[in-house]
């Protein structure tokens, strides 16, 4: 493969990744010191609330040579996440950069205080290679192919889940040699085996683990899956020097589970989320529907999905009333407030403006501010007219403005009564 093919696959994996995923707006492409050394910092950048991924994708044609192959691609590769680290994350630092679509940011260190660290290879011939490599500072880097990658960003298609699935992969092979086994026996011939054992013999270390593990990324997220979001015994153990891991197939056991089969069935309302902040809050890609956006984004996939049935249940009560009317209900999820309106089709837009407004100062006051921030979302009982909006860093009203607020919300007949709502979910229904 010649150096020009390998670069365009390798770009084109970048604007995959930066594009084409939920990650776009937090994704930065081969991101530039704009206004320092103007150098690359690595490969791909993701700043998404407290969370930093650093991430180098590599795309070196395989010869054969695992030896030559994993120098060329992983010391590059951690070599360049430990510089990128280093430059973003000092102390007192000015690095900024551009967005495609929102123009410069300016990273500021003391916001990121989780850091995730990937080596993506494009090459997916390879029949094994390590699960994890350590800087110089023994900071973790994890290591996938390109199918491995897409596959678990597919199944893990929120922020909250694919970073609880980094902490808990970093948190079990941190300190261990990890070694991933690919393809069926057949593809395996006498030079790849001669291959495997010389370096696989170059590793074994008296102080460290050995793991050799016979699966795909996606069997090991199944074990994830299985054990409740942790990993088996067997992987997390440190009682041995050593030990071979067989968990081929276990991706299409789990597939199989009826309980699997529902999760998915059930999950479908969960995109009502990932669809209303892409067609009704990134329409306009501004800072503060990006603000706005990110909440949202921070909600893992079950917690959609209680917002979507919650919702559409609410929905139902009132899609068939007729007139003037505005209903509400609140819910908390990770501290914030997620506030829901309907209104009549028919209103007018200043008094669901007002609506919305008194909505969320009201829920402030009866709360006695103790949420610092309120997003909210409204819409007709036709499903019509989307507004949304958000408050943050709540603090308690001026008196007069409070005391106007109470005395709106008592014309209303809001917070007088309050209903409580219980549902009850699971992730796995039987």
């Amino acid at each position: 493969m010649d150096s020009n093919k390998i670069g365009i696959e390798g770009e084109q994996a970048v604007n995959e990744l930066a594009f084409n995923t939920y990650l776009k707006y937090w994704c930065f492409p081969n991101p530039k010191d704009d206004f320092g050394d103007k150098k690359e910092i690595c490969d791909l950048l993701i700043c998404f609330q407290n969370h930093l991924l650093i991430i180098s994708i590599k795309n070196y044609s395989f010869k054969g040579n695992y030896e030559r192959y994993f120098k060329s691609t992983l010391e590059k590769a951690v070599s360049q996440i430990h510089g990128a680290e280093r430059k973003l994350l000092k102390k007192n630092s000015n690095v900024k950069f551009s967005h495609p679509e929102t123009g410069i940011f300016d990273l500021n260190p003391n916001s990121y205080d989780s850091v995730h660290r990937l080596i993506i290879n494009i090459n997916t011939v390879p029949l094994f290679h390590p699960g994890g490599i350590e800087t110089k500072n023994q900071e973790f880097c994890h290591i996938f192919n390109w199918n491995s990658f897409l596959g678990i960003v597919n199944e893990l298609d929120t922020i909250p889940d694919f970073i609880n699935y980094l902490n808990k992969r970093e948190a079990t092979f941190t300190g261990k040699e990890f070694i991933m086994i690919l393809g069926n026996e057949e593809d395996w011939d006498t030079e790849t085996n001669d291959s495997f054992f010389k370096y696989n013999k170059s590793l074994i270390n008296e102080n460290k683990h050995f793991i050799l593990f016979s699966g795909s990324e996606l069997d090991l997220l199944a074990d994830y899956f299985f054990n409740e979001r942790n990993f088996s015994e067997n992987l997390c153990s440190n009682g041995v020097n050593g030990a071979f891991i067989q968990m081929d197939g276990k991706w299409q056991n789990y597939l199989s589970r009826k309980e699997v089969e529902n999760k998915k069935k059930e999950d479908q309302i969960s995109y009502f989320v990932d669809e209303f902040v892409k067609r009704e809050v990134l329409y306009k890609g501004d800072s503060n529907n990006i603000k706005i956006a990110t909440e949202l984004l921070s909600l893992s996939r079950f917690e959609r999905r209680i917002f979507g049935q919650t919702f559409f249940e609410f929905w139902g009560r009132y899609k068939e009333e007729n007139g003037y009317f505005v209903a509400r209900r609140y819910g908390t999820v990770n501290d914030i407030v997620f506030a829901m309106v309907l209104h009549g089709s028919n209103m007018k837009h200043e008094h669901i403006m007002i609506s919305m407004q008194l909505a969320a100062e009201g829920f402030c006051v009866w709360n006695n501010y103790k949420s610092k921030k309120i997003v909210l979302i409204c819409t007709s009982n036709k499903l019509t007219d989307f507004k949304f909006g958000m408050i943050e860093n709540i603090e308690p009203f001026p008196e007069e403005e409070e005391l106007e607020i109470t005395k709106n919300l008592k014309v209303f007949n809001w917070f007088q009564n309050i209903e409580n709502i219980i549902i009850n979910f699971k992730e796995y229904p039987k």
